[in-house]
């Protein structure tokens, strides 16, 4: 978004403080909690409010695992890395467990199961499972099921994270903030960022700021101020929809098409279907925050055939989601030896990712810990 000059002030004048987020969403909310508990001064910017981008516009998973199944993530990423990065989504789990998320009222444990509609999934699938029980990660296998979408008669087996959860992510994000006792000023863009000596210094609509570090959590966005970014990072919208359809019943939240649709029931009879994005490649990779027939008109298809005739919309949305290029999330300084740092390109999974990827980016940053290898810093990620 661009700003006349008749919308810029100097309202603000100069802030100062030793890190600066730039973004309110789940990673930048976290990356604050993680320079908090190390008794770092802090400030989070936002362009809008808290949770306004796509940590509030997605299916409220809390799930184990990437966009693809494990079979997928070794043949891109090698055992190694497909193993640390479903044990960081774990990982993130249980440090949101400890935070309290299980006291939200829409917090509900419940398994997903990536289901097979095809042969060839179920093959992969199998695949998966097998290489995750030798790599110790609980796996079960079912080829039956009593709810609604086994009763349809597409799904041929599934693969299952017994220890997901499901919550309403405005829930999630109103809790981190609440957590967060640092400042955080909504609905200033960031113009410009430049790095002037040992300082960064960031110009907002209505002032600057000025810092020792900058963590740019922009995810998508990010290549709007920092040019840097568009090598890791690409826009990606992603649409849903709720529909009320009295008669269905899910026991799990579901993944199917190797995670290009998935869907969960809210309450009962009330469910949020997603994805078909594959379907419109092209046209998806757009920071336009609107639905398409195209895409809708999948949705409710896909939604007949697994639950019946008999619905109705609630609503639609979309969403700005961050790809990486390899499908990984990245932090790391946007060029060797700078005081700004990217974090970002969660591919569709910053809710089971952006938590545990934030702490361990403000470690690295600090000095603490190197980078883990699943989180590939950009110098790395730009070869990728």
């Amino acid at each position: 978004m661009t700003i006349s000059h008749w919308r810029r002030t100097n309202t603000l004048g100069e802030l100062r403080c030793d890190t600066l987020v730039l973004g309110a969403g789940v990673a930048g909310l976290s990356a604050a909690l993680a320079l908090r508990a190390h008794h770092v001064d802090t400030l989070v910017v936002d362009r809008a409010a808290v949770g306004s981008g796509a940590s509030s516009r997605n299916a409220g998973y809390l799930m184990r695992g990437a966009a693809d199944n494990y079979t997928a993530g070794v043949r891109t990423w090698g055992r190694d890395i497909t193993r640390d990065l479903w044990r960081l989504t774990e990982h993130n789990l249980f440090l949101l467990r400890s935070r309290g998320v299980e006291r939200l009222q829409t917090y509900q444990p419940r398994p997903s199961c990536l289901l097979a509609l095809t042969e060839e999934e179920q093959i992969e699938l199998h695949q998966a499972r097998s290489m995750m029980l030798e790599d110790g990660l609980d796996a079960p296998w079912i080829e039956t099921g009593s709810d609604t979408v086994w009763r349809s008669g597409l799904a041929r087996a599934g693969l299952v994270n017994p220890h997901d959860a499901v919550c309403n992510p405005c829930e999630l994000l109103a809790m981190l903030r609440a957590q967060l006792h640092a400042p955080i000023i909504e609905h200033q863009e960031a113009i410009a960022i430049e790095e002037s000596g040992r300082n960064v210094i960031v110009t907002l609509t209505d002032g600057r700021v000025r810092a020792n570090h900058v963590i740019a959590c922009l995810n998508a966005y990010a290549p709007l101020l920092i040019a840097e970014s568009a090598r890791w990072v690409a826009p990606n919208r992603g649409q849903m929809l709720t529909l009320r359809a009295p008669a269905a019943r899910l026991d799990m939240s579901y993944y199917a098409n190797h995670g290009s649709e998935y869907f969960r029931a809210v309450e009962p009879g009330v469910f949020v279907i997603g994805g078909w994005r594959k379907h419109f490649a092209e046209a998806e990779r757009t920071y336009e925050d609107a639905v398409s027939h195209g895409v809708q008109n999948g949705l409710e298809s896909f939604a007949r055939a697994m639950f019946g005739a008999d619905q109705q919309v609630i609503s639609r949305w979309s969403g700005i989601m961050g790809f990486s290029p390899h499908g990984r999330p990245i932090a790391g300084p946007i060029r060797h030896g700078s005081r700004v740092w990217f974090l970002g390109g969660f591919t569709g999974h910053g809710m089971s990712l952006a938590h545990a990827t934030a702490s361990l980016a403000v470690d690295a940053m600090l000095g603490l810990a190197g980078l883990p290898p699943a989180i590939a810093g950009t110098l790395a990620s730009s070869r990728a």
